[in-house]
């Protein structure tokens, strides 16, 4: 049973409005959306403007559920989304929901997110929060009135600081404590604090508090968890429903009088509240949670001084001090640092390296609260689902350990060969490392994929399980195997010379020399993120080519590999003006009578002659350096220095210096295909497509495989074409403008070899009512030719329509740059 619930113009289907969620109450998601719906004027205010991570619950709390941090492809169109960049710059941002209406409010509702988790900072602001949080977590032996104990303890701190701070129970089974900023703290010193006082009160109050993450430090204790104030920690919403017990409890805020009197009463059941009363007594006694959201506390001027001047080294780092003589070993000291500010998702770094020390091992080091959590993995990484390895859990890393690669001297600690096998990004899915438990997605420039990491005592204190989970890896081959992941040398490379040496994450390659590779291709997007991290350029329509002056001469390589020389001269001899051993990336393109690329024109080199030029955007080797790595801004530096004495067809594509918004109606003013956006800091990928660029469309457009064709004369009336999905060649449309004779016959001229008996298309017949016009039937087949699908044309139109065709297409051109098999439907990310 479906119901529809309307905010305005707006409309959210209830799909199965009857479902039970809460089973213990029959609750429903009815009853959830209608929760949120009247919390609205409470909830909203403390969502507004900030980025959210949902916990979706589709079959009840008992039920499987998931975390949701990118907004999922089936949002409705106006729920709003803001780009929170991650650490991985290659990777695409995380497109966060933003609650800031009703509507939003009961869509979220809709689709089972029970529980809505936000950041403590805006949208606007990612390094400042606007409160501090402290959440108080009951070990086993104790309870919700022990955790009152623990917030009693800490409002007297926070009192003798003169900072204000508001108590909420979780809903769950501990409780928060609040402390308003609305200031200019920046996490950098907001975690801290907060560590700060949670040890002060831990040392104050040993058989009480504890604020080790240690999971085996808590019983009969309450853990006051102070990481959660980290720009990639979320914490449950104020009057958010919660799914861990067995009714719909809220979290909900309290008095500290409310406390008092539940402790003295030994009566925590009186916090207990549900769903239906949580409505009346915000009706009764409004938002308490309103001054979070308005007061404005500063931290103390002496603790923040004093941070300022003298960062803490995490202590976790004594033990790897210990064990080395920094005179001896080129190893990084762990010396005084804060972590690092990261981008938002919780992605971190990591490194796996390869260890030649008393024995042949691995060690797997991720990234974590300022450290490197490591393991030592004997056997090497589990490729096939399901193979397990034991991990042994060593001491925490410097992050300078990132790119140690090099000899540590026999005698030393760990004595032998270290090469940097992997390196790259982990996201954390779920699980905790003091639980004993982590679930991870790492992307590195070898590895991609999950693993598990579990704690397995029956083997040992610091005996871990590492599996391969959620599909098989594929095992590297011998070269890869042996191969640095930052300076391609080998195991015997490393030993030989013996640098010693921590590397930059840019290779230290021989001078290289340019040679073909697949070029890096960008995402497509609806919108075009905005911010100073981002770059704006023209989206050119014509061939993407890589232009290259080597030691033999010039080349001009197609996006296939193709040899473009014969077929544009004046390019190639434009290339010939870069200094030797020099690669370059860019668009071919013939400018129309209007001033504007015409890919039709394109076609026509015989005619277009000096209308014909070269656009270059990026630069892979200078001057027999490989700069791949380098961030793009660096890139476009060397771009420009390269092109220096160009001229001729050859030209620098600068970016666009204005916001998004004003380059994309620039764009459609001047009738342009669309605009490219890219990460100022992002590197040169090869064939990859990680959302590190992007493009946006002004004018709709697709690549399309010819699978027939209507015959008229001694040509067509119209071109059959469609995409590749998988291994099926699905028809989509008939294509009959934008032709004029001489295309026709040049088309024509393609398609008679390739004749085939045979249907490519996987869903055609078609049903008589299958689209608009006239649908293809198994009797009008009988009209058509068919082709091998091997020819690709380039085509225009106004939007795809909901069965999946195309609005108003026209013919632009064939493009022999590109695979047929390749022609994929282009997905908006």
């Amino acid at each position: 049973m479906d119901r529809v619930v309307r905010f305005g113009k707006r409309s959210v289907t209830i799909a199965g409005a009857d479902q039970v969620l809460y089973p213990a109450t029959r609750f429903t998601k009815e009853e959830v959306v209608g929760y949120y719906v009247a919390a609205a004027p409470f909830v909203l205010p403390h969502l507004r403007g900030r980025p959210v991570s949902l916990q979706r619950f589709p079959e009840g709390i008992h039920g499987e559920s998931f975390w949701e941090k990118d907004a999922p492809a089936f949002a409705p169109e106006w729920v709003k989304t803001v780009a929170v960049p991650r650490r991985d710059t290659r990777a695409p941002p995380i497109r966060y929901i933003v609650i800031d209406d009703r509507a939003t409010l009961a869509w979220v509702a809709s689709v089972a997110s029970l529980e809505i988790h936000p950041f403590l900072h805006s949208a606007k602001a990612l390094d400042t929060p606007t409160s501090v949080v402290f959440d108080l977590d009951p070990g086993e032996g104790s309870d919700m009135l022990t955790c009152i104990d623990v917030a009693l303890l800490l409002k007297d701190v926070l009192d003798r600081l003169e900072l204000a701070a508001f108590p909420k129970v979780s809903g769950s089974k501990g409780l928060q404590v609040h402390v308003p900023l609305n200031g200019s703290d920046t996490y950098r010193v907001v975690q801290p604090f907060a560590k700060a006082v949670a040890e002060l009160l831990a040392e104050e109050h040993p058989k009480l508090v504890v604020a080790d993450m240690s999971k085996a430090l808590r019983k009969n204790k309450v853990f006051i968890d102070w990481s959660q104030n980290a720009d990639h920690k979320t914490t449950v919403a104020v009057y958010s429903l919660r799914a861990k017990r067995h009714r719909p409890y809220v979290s909900m805020p309290m008095t500290w009088e409310e406390l008092q009197a539940a402790r003295d009463d030994r009566d925590a059941k009186r916090l207990d509240i549900i769903a239906p009363d949580a409505i009346l007594r915000m009706r009764e006694r409004g938002d308490l949670f309103a001054p979070v959201l308005t007061l404005a506390q500063r931290l103390p001027d002496a603790f923040v001084s004093g941070l300022r001047i003298s960062p803490a080294r995490p202590r976790s780092l004594d033990t790897y001090e210990e064990k080395r003589h920094f005179t001896k070993t080129p190893e990084p000291a762990a010396e005084a640092t804060l972590p690092t500010r990261s981008r938002q998702g919780g992605r971190r770094r990591f490194v796996i390296q390869k260890h030649a020390a008393s024995h042949l091992h691995y060690d797997l080091r991720l990234e974590s609260q300022g450290v490197l959590r490591s393991w030592s993995v004997p056997k090497g990484m589990p490729y096939a689902e399901g193979e397990r390895r034991l991990a042994v859990n060593t001491e925490d890393h410097p992050l300078d350990y990132l790119t140690f690669e090099g000899v540590i001297p026999q005698g030393q600690y760990g004595g032998g060969t270290v090469m940097v096998w992997d390196i790259g990004t982990c996201d954390v899915i779920d699980g905790n490392y003091w639980k004993g438990r982590l679930h991870f997605h790492l992307r590195g420039r070898k590895l991609a994929g999950e693993w598990v990491l579990e704690r397995d005592a029956t083997r040992g204190d610091n005996a871990w399980s590492l599996v391969k989970v959620s599909g098989s890896h594929k095992v590297p081959g011998a070269r890869r195997e042996d191969a640095s992941a930052l300076s391609g040398r080998t195991m015997s490379d490393i030993a030989r010379e013996r640098d010693a040496v921590r590397h930059s994450n840019r290779a230290a390659t021989p001078r290289a020399e340019p040679r073909f590779v697949e070029p890096m291709q960008c995402k497509l997007v609806q919108t075009l993120p905005e911010g100073k991290d981002w770059q704006y350029e023209i989206k050119y329509d014509g061939y993407r080519a890589l232009g290259a002056r080597t030691a033999s001469g010039v080349q001009l390589w197609s996006r296939r590999g193709n040899d473009l020389r014969a077929r544009f001269p004046a390019v190639a001899q434009a290339v010939a003006a870069l200094p030797a051993d020099t690669l370059i990336d860019g668009e071919i393109v013939a400018i129309g009578d209007d001033g504007r690329p015409s890919f039709r024109l394109l076609h026509r080199t015989a005619t277009a002659g000096e209308r014909i030029h070269y656009y270059a955007f990026d630069i892979l080797i200078h001057e027999g350096t490989d700069v791949t790595a380098l961030p793009l801004r660096e890139r476009r530096r060397l771009l420009a220095a390269a092109l220096r004495n160009a001229g001729g067809a050859l030209h620098h594509s600068a970016p666009v210096d204005a916001p998004a918004s004003a380059i994309m109606e620039a764009a459609r003013e001047q009738r342009l295909e669309g605009i490219v956006g890219k990460r100022g800091d992002s590197k040169y990928e090869p064939g990859e497509r990680s959302g590190a660029w992007v493009k946006c469309r002004v004018s709709p457009g697709q690549e399309l495989v010819v699978g027939g064709y209507i015959p008229s004369g001694e040509t067509f009336d119209a071109l059959l074409v469609g995409y590749f999905d998988g291994s099926r060649l699905l028809f989509i449309a008939k294509i009959r403008n934008g032709f004029v004779p001489a295309t026709r016959r040049d088309v024509m001229a393609k398609l008679r070899p390739i004749v085939t008996a045979r249907c490519p298309f996987a869903n055609l017949p078609e049903p008589a009512n299958a689209r608009r016009g006239i649908a293809l039937t198994a009797e009008a087949m009988k009209r058509c030719r068919w082709v091998k699908p091997s020819v690709v044309v380039q085509v225009a139109f106004t939007e795809w329509t909901d069965k999946d065709h195309l609005r108003h297409a026209r013919y632009l051109g064939v493009r022999d740059d590109k695979p047929a098999r390749e022609v994929t439907r282009e997905a908006v990310q």
